[in-house]
């Protein structure tokens, strides 16, 4: 086998040397992660910036749960219809004006929405919300680029939790809806809408404004950040596999399309992530015939959504200790997932009963919590797996197709909201979840688990020619 070794260079820079290839690792990294971290905490929080202050919209504009299903329905709608030739394009003009690009287009989306509430054209912030989902399909699909394409073997499912933490943003969001907005809402207000006093109603309008002016900020700022500095990969790469060379667009698609094991990992991961993430949004509806106000529900979903995220780094850090028992860790998550749901569906259905209020909120926020973290703390896995399975297909077309169908699951979702019977009756969100989990159980136990990319980069004396004859 040949030599190797790791050397740290006078600029902090590491190399490490496998027989003829260097890979070389900078420390402006954590700069580029940084900045793709932050713009996908920013999208994500403009995209769940609606449902949590559903109520005082309801309220303040008379706008019905609809409204905010609507806001969600076209930002998926604009994933599903734009991932795949923004993808393309990617490939062509590179990650750097991609990110670009996708910044600018969420500016754009904060500038339509500041405009389009005060003169209450809803238009306008449907359009806002596409602009949205089409700046996202930047972010969502290249978390495992970056990690690739700027860490090592060691620190790529680390790196990948970090670029993949969207939903950071999705908690800002909770805790930014009733609080920069004061939009304090109960259950009583909203069914006695119509005896509010003129002045709680327009605090509420203005509340809500000032949600957009914080949520342009943010957009303002990761616009910034990505034109001082942000190249589309380093000088020299930091592992072997990056060196090794992909499949175009076209041949990768038909790859990813043929590849029975990926789709197997795909449905696992999009049937209950798909369906939670677009059920914690609206938990404050969920959780309404629990007498649960909008505040509490808001931290419910800020707490599961930031705890979940914040976790996913120490479960890729252990995840890079184990690389080749991904599938396991999966499998793990999802059947406590399962149970968990379970649980919170009978206490909405009413079989389990908790007599003490506080203690059933307390109960509610150690479910959502424990189900978030089993679902969204395991994304970085899914991802990193996928990316193994697909290779040598590009990870950004991989991931590609897991957040396509992801939304798909969500368009789904939100146009069953849409339905007044179901818009009323919560309680199929949660039944729905549970089923999700239910059926990744087989699909994860027949998928079968390769580690393609990672032999490259641990087989140090196998040929490229060996190599294709293994993923042939």
């Amino acid at each position: 086998m040949a030599d190797t070794g790791t050397v740290s260079t006078s600029n902090g820079s590491t190399k490490e040397h496998d027989g003829s290839f260097t890979a070389k690792t900078y420390k402006r990294r954590w700069w580029i992660l940084l900045v793709f971290s932050f713009n996908n905490c920013v999208q994500n929080a403009m995209y769940n910036t609606w449902p949590p202050v559903a109520d005082a919209l309801q309220i303040g504009f008379g706008w019905s749960d609809s409204f905010s299903a609507v806001m969600l329905l076209m930002y998926c709608t604009a994933v599903i219809m734009g991932t795949f030739p923004v993808m393309y394009s990617i490939d062509n003009i590179g990650v750097r004006h991609g990110m670009v690009l996708s910044t600018a287009v969420s500016v754009l989306c904060s500038a339509l929405w500041l405009v389009g509430l005060p003169l209450r054209q809803t238009w306008l912030l449907a359009l806002g919300s596409f602009l949205n989902g089409l700046g996202s399909t930047v972010t969502s699909s290249l978390p495992t680029v970056i990690s690739t394409s700027w860490f090592s073997v060691s620190e790529r499912t680390t790196a990948t939790s970090i670029a993949s933490m969207g939903y950071l943003g999705a908690a800002v969001a909770f805790f930014a809806g009733p609080y920069i907005s004061g939009a304090n809402v109960t259950a009583s207000e909203v069914i006695n809408k119509d005896t509010l006093p003129t002045e709680f109603v327009d605090q509420l309008q203005n509340g809500v404004l000032n949600i957009l002016y914080f949520m342009t900020a943010l957009t303002v700022v990761g616009f910034w950040f990505t034109i001082i500095y942000f190249p589309s990969q380093p000088p020299q790469c930091p592992s072997k596999a990056q060196t090794h060379p992909r499949e175009s667009f076209w041949p990768g698609m038909k790859h990813l399309l043929s590849n029975g094991h990926f789709w197997k990992l795909t449905l696992a991961f999009n049937l209950p992530n798909g369906i939670f993430n677009s059920w914690i949004p609206f938990c404050s509806v969920s959780f309404r015939s629990l007498g649960v106000d909008e505040v509490t529900s808001g931290w419910i979903g800020f707490s599961a959504l930031l705890i979940s995220s914040l976790l996913s780094i120490p479960i890729s850090w252990i995840a890079d200790r184990f690389k080749r028992k991904l599938k396991l860790f999966l499998q793990l998550a999802n059947g406590l997932a399962l149970a968990l749901y379970l649980i919170l569906a009978l206490i909405q259905r009413g079989c389990i009963s908790i007599s003490d209020h506080q203690l059933s909120i307390a109960v509610l926020y150690i479910l959502s919590i424990g189900a978030a973290t089993c679902i969204n703390g395991f994304i970085p896995i899914y991802y990193e797996l996928a990316s193994e399975c697909a290779f040598p297909v590009d990870e950004s077309l991989a991931c590609a197709l897991l957040t396509t169908l992801n939304n798909v699951i969500g368009v789904v979702f939100f146009l069953l909201l849409l339905i007044p019977a179901l818009a009323l009756d919560s309680e199929w969100m949660m039944w729905t979840c549970v089923g999700a989990c239910a059926l990744a159980v087989p699909l994860l136990f027949f998928m079968k688990e390769n580690y393609y990319r990672l032999d490259v980069d641990t087989a140090c004396t196998q040929t490229d020619e060996e190599y294709r004859a293994v993923v042939s």
